[in-house]
C-alpha cells in the first residue's frame, strides 16, 4: 500500500474546503438560474471526486486538480466581487497547485506498453 504524503494530504484538505465555500458562493447567487446554479454546483463538486482519487494516488485526479485549481486562479483574477474574497480564492489555489506539485514525486511511476 502506497503512503499519501502529508503534502498531497493537506491539499485534499484545502480542496474540500475550498470546494464547500465555493458551492455555498455559487448556491447564494440570486441572479443566476436555479438550472445555472445545480448545473455549476455539480461541475465544482467534481473537485471532491478528484480530490479522493488523488488520495489514491491516481495521477489524472492530480491532473484534473491542477486545472481545477489554474481556472480558480483565473476567475480570482477576472472576476468581479470583494477583493478578499477575490484573494482568498487565489491564495488557496496556489496553495493547492504547490502542495500538489510537491507530493508528485510520491505518485507510481507509469507503466508504458512495450512498443514490438
Amino acid at each position: 500500500m502506497n503512503v499519501v504524503p502529508r503534502a498531497l494530504r493537506w491539499a485534499t484538505g484545502i480542496i474540500v474546503l475550498q470546494t464547500a465555500v465555493e458551492l455555498a458562493y455559487v448556491a447564494g447567487r440570486s441572479e443566476l438560474r436555479w438550472g445555472l446554479r445545480i448545473g455549476l454546483m455539480l461541475v465544482l463538486s467534481l473537485q471532491l471526486v478528484f480530490a479522493r482519487g488523488a488520495r489514491r494516488l491516481s495521477a489524472g485526479s492530480v491532473l484534473a486538480l491542477l486545472a481545477f485549481e489554474a481556472m480558480a486562479v483565473v476567475a480570482a483574477i477576472a472576476g468581479d466581487g470583494s477583493l478578499v474574497i477575490r484573494g482568498a480564492l487565489a491564495l488557496a489555489a496556489v496553495s493547492v497547485m504547490v502542495l500538489l506539485l510537491m507530493s508528485i514525486p510520491a505518485f507510481p511511476a507509469p507503466e508504458l506498453p512495450k512498443i514490438s
